[in-house]
């Protein structure tokens, strides 16, 4: 039973980085994309088997026309570019209840590329893909990476090693290693600061190690690099003062 309103979600916005990839769209556009079979397992864990826990149904499917992609000259007909477009219904349960989330998914059609102008064949299962992806998201799933989490190196290491202990065959054993390079890591970069010749390095060193210690919420290890940085920066400025 959910018990917040946020239960769900919390319970599917984390994407295991193995399951994703980066691209890069028109325009130069640049993102992550997730396995969309990755997802669907996801529901199936979440709600159950599709078609008993969840399902979708297509309710509205068409091409939609958009610029010309030549001029039409004599002897060469005038071919229009074409969207396809599939309206989704994607139904769910949760506690006895059934929920539905409506969304659209879109597949250029006809098209040019430096190649010529193509068809891609496979456009409707791709905008059917992508229509579930999106109402999927709307319920939570792959939130971290819609929210712009994916940009941050640091969160996507910190899933890697939550889901690497998750999955583990002895996690105690995943935890301890785990543990042991992070300690080994850290006193690396307090070795860094201590060797530091002036501020603006000391600056440098704390900086970037600070960020991946608030990616993993580590209090301690926060405490610790903060005390060398503080003890190193009285250090250089009483050096700078003499």
């Amino acid at each position: 039973m959910l018990t917040t309103n946020l239960q769900l979600w919390e319970s599917v916005q984390k994407t295991d980085p193995a399951y994703t990839k980066k691209y890069t769209g028109a325009g130069g556009f640049t993102g992550t994309s997730i396995n969309p079979t990755y997802l669907h397992r996801k529901a199936t864990e979440q709600f159950g088997p599709v078609g008993t826990g969840w399902g979708y149904t297509v309710l509205e499917e068409r091409f939609d026309e958009g610029a010309p992609l030549n001029l039409g000259v004599e002897g060469q007909p005038l071919v229009m570019s074409k969207i396809h477009t599939i309206k989704l219904a994607v139904w769910y349960e949760v506690d006895g209840k059934r929920g539905e989330v409506v969304h659209y998914g879109h597949t250029p059609y006809v098209f040019r590329t430096r190649h010529g102008i193509q068809t891609d064949p496979e456009a409707p299962k791709k905008s059917l893909t992508d229509a579930l992806s999106k109402a999927l998201s709307v319920l939570g799933f792959g939130a971290d990476i819609h929210m712009g989490l994916y940009d941050d190196f640091n969160y996507v290491e910190q899933v890697a090693q939550e889901v690497e202990i998750e999955t583990a065959v002895n996690q105690v054993e995943a935890k301890e290693r785990q543990k042991a390079e992070a300690q080994a890591w850290l006193d690396e970069h307090i070795r860094l600061m201590n060797e530091s010749v002036n501020l603006n390095m000391l600056a440098g060193v704390f900086k970037s190690a600070l960020r991946k210690l608030e990616a993993k919420r580590d209090t301690a290890g926060i405490k610790r690099l903060t005390l060398a940085k503080d003890r190193k920066k009285a250090e250089l400025e009483g050096q700078e003062a003499a």
